[in-house]
């Protein structure tokens, strides 16, 4: 089987469809890019993972993501295979670091989504547990502003790049069902 490497916007439907994966095939291990951030900014926060300066920790973060995944990789003995998600990573970082014929590389993202409709569609869905929850309106359509402009930049960048760009603006659960369907052709 092949590993899998899923980008793209915050709140489009990646973990889930990570979630959707590992109940059907237990062999995969997760590496969780929000996790692994939130873990550098909380334990080392002298590396200042979220500097938006582009430099520091944040400029080094998808390597250090793809060099984490890949040792795993190697050091399973092909006893398991891994699925790494996060918004992290551009179309150009992941073409640069994921392109391997041993890994599926996947984009999601809602390019035909307004700012408005994917604030109201976080609102309807989230629950206690998700991180959204806990913002802000103002914060959450600052979020939403900058999400939907990536994911139509990130769209576009990927039809270029001949990576797979899934687009979960609408009826996301059957569009991940079928992404999924999909998926297991190509990593089987």
């Amino acid at each position: 089987m092949k590993n899998i490497a899923i980008f793209g916007a915050s709140r489009a439907g990646k973990s889930t469809l990570v979630k959707m994966i590992c109940e059907k095939y237990p062999n995969y291990h997760m590496i969780i890019g929000d996790a692994i951030r939130k873990a550098f900014s909380e334990v080392l926060p002298q590396n200042d993972i979220n500097n938006k300066n582009g430099n520091g920790m944040k400029e080094d973060f998808p390597k250090f993501l793809a060099y984490l995944f890949y040792r795993s990789i190697n050091l399973c003995n092909e006893k398991f295979n891994y699925i790494i998600d996060s918004c992290d990573i551009s179309p150009e970082k992941a073409k640069e670091l994921f392109a391997r014929p041993d890994t599926v590389i996947i984009f999601l993202g809602f390019p035909e989504q307004t700012e408005e409709q994917h604030f109201i569609e976080i609102r309807k869905y989230e629950e206690e547990k998700d991180w959204t929850y806990y913002k802000t309106e103002e914060y959450m359509r600052k979020h939403c502003r900058f999400w939907t402009m990536k994911s139509k930049e990130w769209k576009e960048k990927c039809e270029q790049l001949d990576i797979w760009y899934v687009d979960t603006s609408f009826d996301r659960e059957d569009i991940l069902k079928d992404t999924m369907c999909k998926l297991e052709e190509l990593i089987l």
